[in-house]
């Protein structure tokens, strides 16, 4: 106990010169460490490598597609104050891509360099070199195929054209890979039976030659989700019909035979309206119109949003008139109607020769009696002089099966009346 109190007090006696000591001490470690040992080394790992691609491979759209991710690691020496707090941040790994013209796989030699000035010797670099695959990455648009293979229709319903929404797709990958796209599909998502329109998910599924799927693993696609459209339609099946327009109040209609081509089509429509149509009026011929040996040929045309499933755009009219007969009349009983007062008005023309058809036997039995031209003036914008003006010509006879062909003009001469002074 004696001893150890001793030296404590000693130490209390002395203390200033005992920290003298420890500060020579420790100047003298520092000058020991510098010249005994001046210089050691040190491991830098996970250096990374700082890989940009050259203007080349940007206006070719090459990409490096493996190995861009590498590091390095490093083996140093240098004196302990220059190289002890270095750390992987500390270094620059870069390459030279300026070979890179094409796509391949290549092996470039990695470059380490320090950011600031520190004194330091490389003794080692590993891995030396990195290999880098480097592909052509472009990008090409595809019209999409909307379709739905699991959806089943009633009897009466149709499904018309599928669409996709988006109607093309944008798909980014190697050029190898899209140079063996051949196709883009929108699979509706839909299962069962369905009887009026839908929107719905879809699958998208990547086509190559005969029909084979590529995984779109490798492929960046420009939208994740396509709307499949499913428009679903009623449809009937319609016999044609026509109008008869412009006849003479005593002719026979149902004396004049005629067969339709196609007799019937189908029709489909967006909504219930087909199911009130029991026939599909095509439209109006003239009466005027029908000539011997001739055919009239009206197109079918539908309302906005109506399909036609049988694609016939025209119908043709056969006339039954082989037993039909044509003859010219040679007519000059033309009246005139509603000539107005303020006019006085003379007819130029004096005769008409006015064409018939009709069957033979009741054909041959008209003349030129039977035929009477009409100048009707109602409606009529007059001016001074002469002008052709529409004339009206009628067979006389009731329940007639003869009927006049082509349309006909007769010219008149019009001066207006003097005002008559009250």
């Amino acid at each position: 106990m004696k001893i150890l109190s001793n030296f404590f007090n000693d130490i209390k006696a002395n203390y200033k010169s005992l920290i003298l000591a420890f500060f020579i001490a420790v100047i003298f470690w520092i000058v020991v460490s510098v010249q005994v040992f001046p210089t050691v080394e040190d491991r830098i790992n996970g250096i990374a490598i700082e890989i940009q691609p050259t203007d080349y491979m940007l206006q070719n759209n090459l990409q490096i597609v493996s190995g861009a991710d590498a590091t390095v690691n490093i083996r140093i020496e240098g004196k302990r104050y220059d190289i002890s707090g270095l750390d992987a941040e500390d270094f620059y790994a870069t390459v030279n891509l300026t070979n890179v013209r094409a796509a391949g796989t290549y092996t470039v030699p990695v470059d380490v360099s320090p950011k600031t000035d520190s004194d330091y010797t490389l003794l080692d670099t590993d891995p030396l070199a990195v290999t880098l695959v480097v592909d052509e990455i472009v990008t090409r648009e595809f019209t999409i195929d909307a379709t739905a293979p699991d959806i089943s229709l009633p009897d009466g319903y149709y499904a018309d054209e599928i669409t996709a929404d988006p109607p093309t797709i944008s798909l980014t990958a190697s050029a190898s890979i899209l140079d063996k796209v051949t196709g883009v599909e929108a699979r509706s998502t839909y299962h069962g039976e369905i009887t009026e329109s839908h929107e719905t998910g879809s699958d998208i599924v990547i086509y190559g030659a005969n029909g084979s799927r590529i995984v779109a693993d490798d492929i960046t696609m420009s939208a994740d989700n396509v709307t499949v459209n499913i428009p679903i339609y009623k449809q009937k099946e319609l016999p044609l019909v026509f109008t008869l327009a412009n006849y003479a109040p005593n002719f026979d209609v149902n004396s004049l035979g005629f067969e339709i081509q196609p007799a019937t089509i189908t029709v489909a429509a967006p909504d219930d309206s087909i199911d009130y149509l029991s026939e599909l009026n095509i439209g109006t011929i003239d009466i005027s119109d029908i000539k011997l040996n001739q055919t009239s040929i009206i197109p079918i045309t539908l309302p906005a949003g109506y399909r036609n499933l049988s694609g016939n755009n025209n119908a043709r009219i056969t006339w039954n008139i082989d037993d039909y007969g044509k003859l010219d009349f040679t007519v000059d009983n033309i009246a005139m109607t509603n000539v107005p007062d303020n006019y006085d008005i003379s007819l130029i023309t004096k005769e008409m020769t006015i064409t018939v058809i009709g069957p033979s036997e009741n054909i041959s039995e008209l003349s030129s009696a039977n035929v009477y031209c009409t100048v009707n003036l109602l409606g009529v914008a007059l001016r001074e002089g002469s002008q052709d003006v529409a004339v009206t010509v009628t067979i006389s006879g009731s329940n007639q099966k003869c009927w006049v062909s082509g349309s006909y003009k007769a010219t008149i001469y019009a001066q207006a009346k003097e005002d008559q002074a009250g």
